[in-house]
């Protein structure tokens, strides 16, 4: 299904990871990374699925920092081409525990529901294409969803098991949305602000909650991703997180 795709081959987590995406459109970038770095952070996990899994790339760094054989993954991807490229990243990188499937994730299925410890998504950014500015139309399948972002957490709660957990990143003026979609489903809700420079407003926020609890909410010290007076580079703390290395900054995600 890939075959008419112009693609490019960029490499993650300091070149542990060769992944190939389209060379236009929606590409995977820091969201991606930063999402699967904080799926890293839960102690416990023998299964995680990913909601729109895209071409890999949290998923895939997710298992590469868990580093282990013994946690089963499911990647879930409705557009073809996209699959095609996910499937591919799979067998390249070498990972023998993740299976993909190229179903529509946002329906009910029986036979993978109410299974996993974590289920996890970026999911598309714009409930309608009204909203959509970006030239590039290959983009809008990545970035409409088709459904109320409510549909999206519903259905990655349905993928849980009883006290599974969901993680997901999206925009922050989209919180009130993501908490509305959880009332009376899941609680100890974990709101993670991520600022693209010190000084400038949280545009992106990590949310985990976990199914069927009743816990209060929290909102967690903010991440800052560069500096105001140096925004050519990262801080050095998610410079690091960006080569694979410490993920301590996600603990309180799940502590």
């Amino acid at each position: 299904m890939t075959e008419n795709i112009e693609i490019t081959n960029d490499y993650f987590l300091e070149r542990s990871l060769r992944i190939t995406q389209p060379a236009k459109g929606y590409r995977a970038g820091i969201d991606a990374v930063l999402l699967g770095a904080a799926a890293a952070a839960k102690d416990v996990i023998q299964n995680m699925a990913e909601l729109g899994a895209g071409v890999g790339v949290a998923s895939l760094s997710a298992l590469w920092r868990l580093k282990s054989n013994a946690i089963n993954a499911l990647a879930i991807e409705k557009d073809e081409k996209y699959f095609g490229l996910l499937r591919d990243n799979i067998t390249q990188n070498g990972f023998e525990n993740i299976v993909a499937q190229n179903i529509d994730g946002l329906k009910p299925n029986k036979e993978i529901e109410n299974k996993f410890d974590l289920v996890i998504s970026n999911p598309p950014f714009f409930d309608d294409n009204s909203t959509i500015r970006d030239p590039h139309m290959a983009r809008q399948s990545a970035y409409i969803i088709g459904q109320p972002l409510e549909k999206w957490i519903i259905a990655m709660l349905r993928l849980c098991h009883a006290k599974g957990d969901i993680l997901v990143i999206h925009r922050a003026d989209r919180m009130t949305d993501i908490l509305n979609a959880l009332k009376n489903r899941a609680g100890d809700v974990r709101i993670l602000p991520i600022h693209p420079k010190t000084t400038q407003n949280a545009n992106r926020i990590i949310v985990r909650a976990k199914k069927a609890s009743k816990a209060p909410t929290q909102i967690l010290p903010s991440l800052y991703l560069r500096n105001i007076e140096n925004d050519g580079v990262y801080l050095p703390e998610i410079d690091g997180m960006c080569r694979g290395e410490d993920i301590g900054i996600f603990k309180g995600l799940f502590k």
